[in-house]
């Protein structure tokens, strides 16, 4: 009996919505479409049957319902304003009483989570409107949720914002009646617990992104790759700059000894024999700057500098580069090495800057190689082009 009167009263309100949902409401609405309001008004349904509400009380019930989204067509933040607009207009020309308007209203207007429900008529309402969170279905129809939002934000919204929303609305969801309690709580509980789940991967996902660990393996083959180079350059400049020094040092304790024995010997230097002496000191002080330049390059330099939490933060240092922990106490070293492994971004950032410094030791290293070969190279041009020059000259002038 009492749906029969309700049919009457409310006229044909599911034939007006219906057409007000196709003509007014935007395309990008694709959560809170007149399917999802049949859904809530089914939920409202079964809850004035288990509440054995009055006539009147289903009544404006079901008004309320009915027009609570439908102020979404004017304005989505704070809708509810245009919808208690909208459903008021509506009823005056059904010749509502004043008093039945105003409860629709007011029960629209606490539509909300964000209201403290003043009656059951409110408690209801709000609980239907959160029922949606304790279905099965319930993580299918949240993605026509995220994209109403994106549509209206004109802005994608990321994995792991987008979990941490969903999860929001599952804590804070609170049932004001017992028939939502008994119905949904322990579905919403098993919902939370997914997300816990869907949150721990999506933050996990986010920091593969962030690190550039989403290729794969790839990441951390290029940083072990990267290092092992490092490696292999530094060894590479050290056996060279070991070869130079030995090539240096022999011809120079060669040259000195011959030296050295032709002086013991006569006592002088013979003056028939003295033009030879350019070639030989080209040679002496040529061997000598490309041994210093080789022993520069394979001397051990140790850059060091105090270091601080704000340089790992502002990626200045690296607590990697034994340089820079040198001076530090290890209970602080162990501290900044803790804090890396916690944020997996910034322990990246400070691999990358330990690959820049020892970069800049390679460069410097090879610097001083390459100057000592070059002095080399020189030095015995000069030596070997001076030797023929006083050669040629001597033949000729004999």
């Amino acid at each position: 009996m009492a749906d029969k009167i309700t049919q009457v009263q409310l006229g044909d309100i599911d034939v007006y919505l219906k057409d007000f949902y196709r003509d007014k409401m935007p395309n990008a609405y694709k959560f809170h479409d007149f399917t999802y309001l049949k859904s809530v008004l089914k939920q409202v349904k079964k809850m004035i049957k288990a509440f054995e509400l009055t006539s009147p009380e289903a009544e404006i019930l079901l008004a309320a319902n009915w027009f609570r989204y439908a102020g979404m067509a004017h304005q989505y933040e704070d809708y509810q304003i245009e919808s208690a607009k909208l459903a008021a207009a509506y009823l005056k020309n059904l010749d509502w009483k004043s008093s039945h308007i105003d409860q629709v209203k007011k029960t629209i207007l606490n539509s909300t989570g964000a209201n403290k429900p003043t009656s059951t008529l409110e408690e209801i309402t709000q609980d239907a409107g959160f029922a949606y969170l304790g279905k099965s279905n319930f993580f299918d129809n949240i993605s026509f949720l995220k994209i109403e939002l994106e549509n209206i934000q004109e802005d994608k919204i990321g994995d792991k914002e987008w979990n941490n929303i969903i999860y929001d609305k599952l804590s804070s969801c609170h049932f004001h009646t017992a028939y939502a309690n008994n119905k949904y709580q322990d579905k919403i509980a098993a919902h939370l617990t997914n997300q816990r789940k869907n949150l721990k991967k999506s933050k996990r996902d986010d920091i593969r992104k962030k690190t550039g660990k989403e290729f794969g393996r790839g990441i951390d083959t290029l940083y072990r790759a990267t290092y092992r180079n490092h490696i292999n350059l530094s060894s590479i400049a050290d056996g060279k700059a070991n070869m130079m020094i030995s090539i240096n040092t022999i011809i120079l304790s060669a040259i000195i000894t011959l030296l050295g024995t032709s002086i013991t010997l006569t006592g002088k230097v013979a003056f028939d024999h003295f033009r030879y002496f350019l070639p030989i000191l080209i040679l002496l002080v040529s061997v000598l700057g490309s041994a210093v330049f080789a022993i520069l390059s394979a001397n051990p330099k140790v850059t060091s500098s105090d270091i601080e939490k704000k340089d790992l933060v502002k990626r200045t240092k690296s607590i990697l580069f034994f340089g820079n922990f040198i001076h530090m106490e290890q209970k602080e070293f162990v501290e900044n090495i803790a804090f890396l492994k916690k944020n997996e971004k910034l322990l990246y950032d400070n691999m990358a800057v330990d690959i820049y410094e020892l970069g800049q030791v390679l460069s410097t290293k090879y610097k001083m190689i390459k100057i000592s070969y070059n002095i080399f190279m020189v030095g015995l041009i000069l030596c070997v082009a001076s030797f023929l020059i006083i050669l040629c000259y001597s033949h000729y002038t004999a």
